[in-house]
């Protein structure tokens, strides 16, 4: 048994909404500018979406889980410590290191994680407003735990190469403990959490199959001229496809060493 009902939930999102206004509509705003970045990169673009992702994990953790959650729930702190680590990581990785490209490809990876994001973003609101709350108690990208952790997943898609699966890990267990939440509390719209994590998870196993198999088979480029790369020639040739004048020459050349004397005939007068 849960320790509130879902009216208490959504009650909770309200009171957190009302403190927070108008930053709940700057934040769907930023939301929607991480969406668009990806398809319209830019150079720093890459380290702002990260660094909104990691803003919006922070501040989840912290300012809900910990400030307004645990008043109904004694378990919030623990996810906020969880969100918090989440947070760090998203910052050491697309902040620091800039080890995160985001660009939608417009292949089927790419339009599942701007659907995904998409729905985060919009369809989380609207479903909130449909099933008869008011918008002082929607849940929000980068405010609410469930929309952010999905937003997450489908961005960690679009991403170039292959996608960070140690990234997905938190946000694939807080839509776990959501959808279960969801499932006590008859929160139909939260069900699609787990659903779409673990849609996800499955499209980037296979998006970083694909990309290594890729990488394994394509060839090494040539030079300039035309011509493969030493390295190259060694790995499929061995060490016999070295020419010959090269041992010749290295042998010839060591023969001469200094110091030695050499004869020179001398011209004779006639």
């Amino acid at each position: 048994m849960l320790p509130f009902t879902a009216d208490v939930l959504f009650s909770n999102f309200a009171q957190y909404n009302r403190a927070l206004w108008p930053l709940p509509v700057l934040a769907w705003l930023l939301a929607l500018a991480a969406i668009l970045l990806t398809l319209r990169p830019v150079r720093p673009g890459d380290r702002v979406i990260a660094g909104l992702l990691a803003a919006g994990w922070l501040w989840t953790g912290y300012g809900y889980h910990y400030l307004q959650f645990a008043t109904i729930n004694f378990a919030a702190p623990v996810y906020a410590v969880f969100f918090v680590l989440q947070g760090l990581l998203l910052a050491w990785t697309g902040v620091a290191r800039r080890g995160l490209v985001f660009h939608f490809h417009a292949d089927a990876f790419g339009w599942a994680g701007l659907g995904v994001t998409l729905t985060a973003t919009l369809g989380w609101p609207l479903a909130d407003l449909l099933t008869g709350h008011g918008w002082e108690s929607v849940r929000l990208v980068g405010l609410a735990p469930g929309p952010t952790a999905v937003f997450t997943l489908g961005l960690l898609l679009l991403t170039d190469g292959p996608t960070p699966l140690r990234l997905t890990l938190i946000p694939l267990l807080w839509t776990l403990v959501a959808g279960a939440t969801a499932w006590v509390l008859a929160i139909h719209q939260d069900l699609v959490q787990p659903a779409a994590a673990l849609g996800v998870l499955g499209l980037a196993v296979w998006k970083n199959r694909g990309r290594r198999a890729g990488s394994s088979s394509r060839p090494t480029p040539p030079d300039q001229a035309g011509r493969a790369p030493a390295s190259a020639l060694g790995e499929r040739y061995g060490s016999a496809s070295r020419p010959r004048y090269a041992r010749t020459r290295s042998s010839s050349s060591s023969a001469l060493k200094p110091g030695a004397s050499v004869t020179v005939p001398r011209k004779t007068n006639r």
